[in-house]
């Protein structure tokens, strides 16, 4: 059963009432709400991490809770990272799509055109369109041997046949953001992380964004378990992306100000494959209306990491949610803050959920 309280039961909720009831839902009244819902998350021991809501470029809530490792000794601060995930794909994407602008490689271009070394069985089949919508057919990485570049590299010219006809199905493999990677490197004649810092993080201010692989400083949030035990990192792969809420929100709001690159470009990455199984786009899960992106969400997670964006064009809202001790709550966390937002009740994630 649901019940609607006012501001004040929040304390009740926080400080003296049992956090192990059923859902409950409560009456918003202003951002205060946003904070009792998060640090109520927080004291349930749901969400550990940062928190930035931004309306029509405005922030209107910005936090951080918990703690920068499994030690519980030192509490985040506002400019600590955190690993992103997936969500780091869309700088692989965008940095393809602004040499196609560029006029340096087509879409159409079949991957054995730029001499990467890899098996022409399959080289000569698979296009860089395919590579973005992740219709190529290439495998998974096989994640117990591969720890580096090289070791997926080795593992790509190791393959006979792929999964499908390349452009006849969807099948989400890292392999296809690697071959970008491969691609750009080729093209610029940079390393891919210096690509997307030359290209993306310095154009728009990102200065506290990371590419891996990295050395951790005390700016890092580590991820940790909820056994308390801290994430030891294993591999050291190229382009994996470390930063802070805002600085994601410099690139969502940059990329789609044309910043990097066109509207017609990011129509082309925000368009999934059309096919059942498709479920995301190049830009996670965008939603399209009378032809017109008016929604982009991303969700990305790396063993104890997690985050999601939400980038609602058409009412100028964005959430973006960080944490370092995965609970998979943020997508609740979420749709209870849009809830807040819209005057509307809302559910406190529990453990039940």
């Amino acid at each position: 059963m649901k019940y609607l309280y006012s501001f004040f039961s929040v304390f009740c909720i926080l400080f003296s009432c049992n956090d192990n009831k059923s859902n409950i839902s409560i009456k918003p009244i202003n951002n205060s709400t946003i904070d009792s819902l998060i640090l109520t998350t927080f004291n349930r021991g749901l969400f550990n991490g940062s928190i930035l809501v931004v309306k029509n470029d405005s922030i209107i809530y910005k936090n951080s809770f918990g703690f920068t490792d499994g030690s519980k000794t030192k509490e985040l601060k506002p400019n600590m990272v955190f690993n992103i995930g997936s969500i780091s794909k869309e700088l692989s994407a965008a940095s393809i799509m602004k040499l196609v602008e560029e006029n340096k490689i087509n879409l159409d271009d079949k991957i054995s055109k730029f001499n990467l070394g890899l098996p022409s069985s399959w080289a000569e089949k698979v296009k860089v369109s395919h590579l973005l919508n992740y219709s190529s057919g290439l495998p998974k990485y096989n994640w117990d041997r591969v720890r580096t570049n090289d070791d997926v590299y080795t593992d790509l010219k190791n393959i006979k046949e792929l999964e499908f006809e390349p452009g006849t199905n969807f099948f989400y493999s890292n392999n296809n953001v690697f071959i970008r990677k491969l691609i750009i490197e080729h093209i610029s004649r940079l390393s891919f992380n210096e690509y997307v810092k030359k290209h993306i993080l310095i154009p728009l201010k990102m200065e506290n964004t990371f590419l891996s692989p990295v050395k951790e400083t005390s700016q890092f949030a580590t991820g940790f378990n909820n056994e308390g035990i801290n994430y030891k990192e294993i591999y050291q792969m190229d382009g994996g992306t470390y930063t802070t809420p805002e600085d994601l929100y410099k690139w969502i709001q940059g990329l789609y100000a044309e910043k990097i690159i066109s509207t017609e470009s990011i129509q082309i990455l925000a368009t999934p494959l059309k096919h059942k199984n498709a479920n995301q786009s190049s830009l996670g899960f965008t939603n399209v209306k009378n032809g017109i992106i008016n929604r982009h969400q991303a969700s990305g997670s790396n063993v104890d990491y997690e985050s999601i964006v939400d980038y609602n064009l058409e009412n100028g809202l964005t959430t973006i949610l960080l944490t370092n001790n995965k609970n998979y709550k943020l997508w609740e966390l979420n749709r209870a803050i849009n809830a807040i937002l819209n005057n509307q009740s809302f559910n406190i994630p529990n453990k039940q959920n």
